[in-house]
């Protein structure tokens, strides 16, 4: 059997090589001649995986990483302590064989599998381990995430700049096999934030034969550079058009990888990943058009997947500045959000209108303090913050990074404002690391955020608002909040957690720091031809375990 047999036949369709990718990926794909068929077509032969991955990658560095794009990338290439399972919850053994916890949930140990090897066939040891944790906390690096490490003994004074010893931090190899943490307080996902980036090791001998350990080191994060220790490794980097993966031949089940490359492309446009698919160029894409979803559907065809997942996406305010430094303003531009309205709008296939931070279910959590929304009242709060009906409102703007559904969504609520509010928005949009460059600075009135939690715990949303934390590019601070929150770490009565939850939500609905939207859903494409495609609710991938199914050469 062919493998274009097993698409429905309006989907047989095949586009010129070289095909344009809107947003910067240009020359998409593959090279060669229609005799030779499309990708999925010669790809039983070639064992080769061609997947869409939205954006161009900011980074491959695992320490300084923030985006999603990239963690794809990352969780193929390196292996942490612990991983996920194929439930996507439960955590499994990874470059850990084993570990303990100690009964006042302060020290964890971590026994390291003997037979793991980098890519370049070092062994890899407890003190890659050690040396790359203290790296990921060095205040010097400035890594956003650092705030999920400062349960760990000195780190929040080492980041502080206070303590200037890392060998007092809470990371110890006591043999070159045993890496040990410690922490000054319990806390409850602290387990479950070690799954992946940034929690990884790096190869210290190439950071420091390339440049060195900080962040403007980027030299060692390229093909024939690049030391990892995950099952695959990078092999090629075309900015804007591909990278590649290939098995690790030192790890030890690089024999169980069937595929011999995994290749991914930035493809920023839905519609035109979509034709990369129906052309036979792609086994599986990001996501789909929303306008698309209701065709799949109504067609049954097998290669959609709509999948219900852990995510959030959200409006952050700039509460350093004025007009949204006055919480009234900020709860009136979420209070005038139609959330129902765009979801049926810009969003198909199991999103669901966000009406808190925390996503309900959520650890078993079911939130209680919804933002109330609607014109009348968005209109009264701003009139009440000085603003009847938008009259003196000073000029703002909106910031999001580059990608066909960011776009429709700033137009539809720019709309929304103007309409409710009677103000009037001015949208800007950036390339992906410009954006995040411009968000970190906090030079936006309002911007795009969303979040895909390491942790199913709701602490792993509320710790974006944390007063002072890596992650929080608002300039909002409430202490009593952070209070909660540290106080939400260390509750392992699951009753008595969730209230601290309910205050928290309540705190956030009352001083709207952000605007919830939507809760995510993976809506993707994925061939028949794929076997073992990961598909759970934290959306936790590992194609290398992926086989393709089709004719033998």
């Amino acid at each position: 059997m062919q493998l274009h047999s097993l698409l429905p036949p309006n989907l047989r369709l095949k586009l010129l090589w070289g095909i344009g990718v809107i947003g910067g990926a240009v020359g998409l794909l593959l090279t060669g001649c229609s005799r030779s068929g499309s990708a999925v077509e010669r790809a039983y032969a070639e064992r080769a995986l061609h997947v869409g991955n939205g954006i161009e990658p900011s980074t491959l560095d695992p320490h300084i990483n923030t985006g999603s794009s990239e963690s794809a990338i990352l969780s193929e290439i390196y292996e942490p302590l612990v991983e996920r399972g194929d439930d996507g919850l439960t955590l499994v053994p990874a470059a850990a064989a084993s570990w303990a916890v100690s009964p006042d949930g302060l020290t964890y140990t971590f026994h390291l599998r003997q037979d793991r090897r980098w890519s370049n066939g070092d062994p890899v040891t407890a003190d890659d381990f050690l040396q790359s944790f203290r790296r990921f906390v060095d205040p010097r690096l400035a890594a956003e995430f650092s705030a999920r490490a400062t349960s760990v003994v000195g780190v929040p004074a080492y980041l502080r700049g206070e303590l200037k010893d890392p060998t007092q931090l809470g990371f110890s190899a006591p043999d070159p096999y045993t890496f040990v943490i410690t922490l000054s307080a319990p806390n409850v996902v602290f387990i479950q934030n070690l799954i992946a980036y940034p929690w990884v090791p790096v190869h210290m001998p190439t950071l420091d034969a390339t440049g060195g350990r900080l962040r403007d080191n980027q030299n060692w994060v390229k093909p024939g550079v690049m030391v990892t220790n995950g099952a695959l490794q990078l092999t090629e980097w075309r900015p804007n058009s591909r990278i590649v993966l290939t098995p690790n031949p030192h790890h030890p089940d690089h024999t169980k990888v069937w595929l011999r490359t995994v290749n991914y492309y930035p493809i920023e446009d839905l519609d035109t990943e979509e034709r990369a698919y129906r052309a036979g160029q792609l086994h599986a894409t990001t996501s789909l058009p929303s306008a698309k979803v209701a065709t799949y559907v109504a067609e049954k065809n097998p290669a959609l997947q709509i999948t219900p997942r852990l995510g959030v996406s959200f409006f952050v305010f700039n509460t350093r500045r004025p007009p949204f430094d006055d919480p009234r303003v900020r709860q009136a531009f979420s209070a005038a959000i139609d959330r129902a309205a765009l979801v049926k709008a810009a969003y198909q296939g199991g999103y669901t209108a966000a009406y808190t931070l925390s996503q309900p279910g959520m650890g078993g959590y079911q939130p209680a303090a919804p933002i109330t929304d609607g014109p009348g009242e968005a209109r009264d709060l701003l009139a009440a913050a000085g603003y009847p009906d938008g009259k003196g409102f000073p000029p703002i703007t909106y910031l999001y990074n580059t990608l066909d559904r960011n776009r429709v969504v700033a137009e539809i609520v720019q709309q929304m404002w103007a309409r409710e509010l009677g103000v009037k928005v001015e949208l800007v949009n950036q390339e992906w690391k410009v954006f995040l460059d411009t968000r970190h600075r906090g030079d936006y009135s309002i911007a795009r955020a969303g979040w895909n939690p390491f942790a199913n715990e709701p602490t792993d949303y509320f710790e974006l608002f944390i007063t002072g934390g890596s992650n929080n590019e608002t300039g909002w601070s409430n202490p009593t909040f952070d209070a909660l929150y540290q106080q939400a770490l260390q509750t392992f009565d699951v009753p008595a957690r969730h209230a601290l939850y309910q205050t928290m939500d309540g705190i956030i609905r009352d001083e709207a720091p952000c605007a919830p939207l939507v809760f995510s859903s993976t809506v993707r494409l994925v061939h028949p031809s794929v076997q073992h495609w990961p598909n759970n609710i934290m959306d936790s991938r590992s194609l290398r375990n992926v086989t393709l199914v089709g004719e033998t050469p």
